[in-house]
């Protein structure tokens, strides 16, 4: 399964805020609705009785209306009026008196004081006068009423919507930021190397991440211990075939003087077998001396064409092409770096190859690239494929030869890798073979190309 295909914390979490906020603003609408439908109903019902008291005041007080006015409609500038009023005949029903966009028609006859729902989609309010002949009608459509209502239902629906989402967007910055030490863990296992201290994992900044940064510093010991042990059982048993070895050869040496003609040729060819299992042998020491700590030196590439030229080579031409510049400064291990070129030389000896091609580099990014390329059968596309993935599986041993592989750890311990290439694609003279790349930071191991 892929990181893209794998569940995020950061989107679950950032779901799971909005669905909340949704629920909560959902909860909050319907909340508002209820209570506006219920308060503004008698809010707007307190606010016809009151009117309706304030007119019965006014009119108790002795403010009369002239009785020469047309239609007994109260003179008033053009306006829109919220609130309509209607002075009535107990008895007859009659309009006696009325604001000027109140029907000229009793909106009702009520019997008493008190709230009414009258024909015509109005809402009133009737207080009967003191005289005990009139009775005054306030009222207010339907319309008006839901108008005012839904107004301020749209107002603090409004407000509403603004405040959640300001508050969940503010959640959700608040969210990424408390995942943000999780996110700089995972940069900081990446940098982890247990058998380096210096890139050792930091304090943990908060206290859920504190048994996870444990567990992987006890892990990352616990693996470094084992590598350790095997650096030292694989030094051990290197050093121990050194003297077998020299035994070999000089018990060889001496059969192949004593030795008729026709046995020679096989005894040579034990002895070049002898001597490369020697190599390896070397390289495996190096590799594994002093928990593999580097032995790093200031050179340049001028340094690099001299080791490479006196490499120790039987029957392989080696030609080195020095850069323009050989005083470039490089840092790195010679005696690793020699260990790698041995073992690929002889690679490119073992498979047919007369004669090879050592180029050295630096290039703008700060990487150092050694290029070896030789002029054997070389293979074919597929196979160069199946050797790449080889390198990259370090737990498939025999993916890979001995040589590529000791040549791939000695480019991971100065920070840099090994790859093969196409020798068409490498440029140079010579023809078709097989090619391979070392590259590493050129201030050495654990550096960044500036």
């Amino acid at each position: 399964m892929t990181t893209n295909t794998l569940p995020s914390l950061r989107a679950e979490l950032s779901r799971s805020l909005w669905w909340i906020s949704a629920a909560w603003l959902l909860t909050v609408l319907l909340s508002v609705v209820w209570v506006v439908r219920h308060e503004a109903e008698e809010l707007m019902d307190e606010a016809l009785r009151e009117s309706s008291e304030l007119i019965y005041g006014l009119l108790k007080q002795g403010v009369r209306l002239p009785d020469e006015l047309q239609g007994q409609v109260l003179p008033a500038p053009p306006h829109k009026e919220h609130l309509v009023w209607q002075l009535l005949d107990s008895r007859s029903a009659q309009v006696l008196r009325r604001s000027h966009t109140a029907p000229a028609r009793a909106l009702l006859m009520p019997t008493r004081r008190g709230l009414f729902d009258a024909p015509g989609g109005w809402r009133l309010y009737a207080i009967p006068m003191s005289d005990g002949r009139s009775t005054l009608l306030v009222a207010q459509t339907r319309a008006e009423r839901l108008e005012s209502r839904y107004g301020a239902l749209l107002a603090l629906l409004a407000a509403a919507l603004a405040v959640s989402a300001f508050w969940a967007a503010l959640l959700s910055r608040r969210v990424r930021a408390t995942l943000q030490p999780l996110a700089a863990l995972g940069t900081q296992i990446q940098a982890y190397d247990p058998m380096r201290a210096e890139t050792d994992l930091p304090p943990a900044s908060r206290a859920e991440l504190l048994p996870v940064r444990s567990a992987i510093h006890e892990l990352g010991q616990r693996l470094a211990l084992r590598v350790r042990h095997e650096q030292a059982f694989a030094a051990h048993a290197a050093h121990a075939l050194r003297t077998p070895l020299a035994g070999m050869d000089a018990q060889l040496s001496l059969a192949q003087r004593e030795a008729d003609e026709a046995s020679r040729p096989r005894i040579l060819r034990a002895r070049a077998a002898a001597e490369r299992l020697k190599r390896v042998v070397s390289s495996l020491l190096l590799m594994f001396r002093s928990g593999a700590e580097l032995d790093v030196q200031d050179l340049s590439l001028g340094d690099l064409a001299d080791l490479a030229q006196r490499l120790p080579l039987d029957q392989l031409q080696l030609h080195v092409q020095a850069p323009a510049d050989r005083t470039v400064p490089v840092r790195a291990d010679p005696n690793l770096l020699s260990a790698a070129l041995a073992n690929l030389l002889d690679n490119a000896l073992r498979h047919g190859a007369e004669q090879a091609w050592l180029s050295l580099q630096l290039e703008a990014d700060g990487m150092v690239r050694l290029r070896l390329r030789d002029d054997g059968p070389g293979v074919d596309a597929d196979r160069l494929a199946q050797l790449q993935a080889g390198l990259n599986q370090p737990e498939d041993a025999a993916a890979v030869g001995l040589g590529l592989r000791l040549a791939q750890l000695v480019a991971q311990a100065h920070g840099g890798c090994l790859s093969l290439e196409i020798p068409a694609a490498t440029g140079g003279p010579g023809p078709r073979g097989f090619a391979v790349c070392l590259q590493w930071p050129s201030r050495g191991p654990g550096s960044r190309a500036g």
